[in-house]
C-alpha cells in the first residue's frame, strides 16, 4: 500500500523552505540596508547589494504600469507553473528528483510573486561578477532556486529521453 500523499508533501515541503528562506532573507535585507547600499564580501566578486526589480530577468518589462504588470506576472506564474506541472505529471509521480526539481521552481516563483503582490517590484541583493564591467545582474534566493531547478530538470529530460516522451 503506498501513501500517495507523500509525493505531493516532497513539492509542498520543499516550495514552503524556499519561500520561508527567500522571504526571511528579502525581509532582512530591507530592514538592515538602505537601497542601493552595496557590502563588499569577496571585493570586486561577491556583493550582497538591495535593489529592486520590477521586471523579470535582465529588468525586462519594467516599464509596463504597475496596475498591468502585476496581475500579468501572477497569471503568467500561475500558468507557467500548471502547465510545467500537467506536462510533467508522469514524471513527478515516479521520479523523487523531478518532485525536488518542482519544489525548487515553485518556491522561488513564489518567493518573487510574493514581492511583486506585497511590494509591486521583487528585492534583489545577491552581486556576482569578477569586476565592474564583468557582472551578472543581481539576483535573489527565489532567483537561484528557480534557475538550479530548471538547470536539473533540463539534465534529467536530457538523461532519460525516452521517459520523457
Amino acid at each position: 500500500m503506498s501513501i500517495s500523499w507523500k509525493k505531493p508533501a516532497i513539492i509542498a515541503g520543499i516550495t514552503l523552505v524556499v519561500v520561508l528562506l527567500d522571504q526571511l532573507v528579502k525581509n532582512y535585507i530591507v530592514s538592515n540596508m538602505s537601497l542601493y547600499e552595496s557590502i563588499p564580501i569577496i571585493k570586486d566578486i561577491f556583493h550582497i547589494t538591495y535593489t529592486k526589480n520590477s521586471g523579470v530577468a535582465f529588468s525586462m518589462l519594467s516599464n509596463i504600469p504597475a496596475s498591468i504588470r502585476t496581475p500579468f506576472f501572477l497569471v503568467t506564474n500561475l500558468a507557467v507553473i500548471s502547465v510545467i506541472c500537467w506536462y510533467f505529471r508522469d514524471l513527478i509521480k515516479k521520479s523523487l528528483y523531478v518532485r525536488v526539481c518542482f519544489g525548487l521552481i515553485i518556491g522561488g516563483a513564489l518567493g518573487n510573486l510574493i514581492d511583486r503582490i506585497r511590494v509591486g517590484q521583487v528585492i534583489d541583493f545577491l552581486e556576482v561578477g569578477i569586476s565592474q564591467s564583468l557582472k551578472w545582474p543581481i539576483f535573489n534566493v527565489a532567483d537561484s532556486c528557480v534557475s538550479v531547478g530548471v538547470v536539473m530538470i533540463l539534465f534529467y529530460v536530457v538523461l532519460n529521453k525516452e521517459e520523457v516522451k
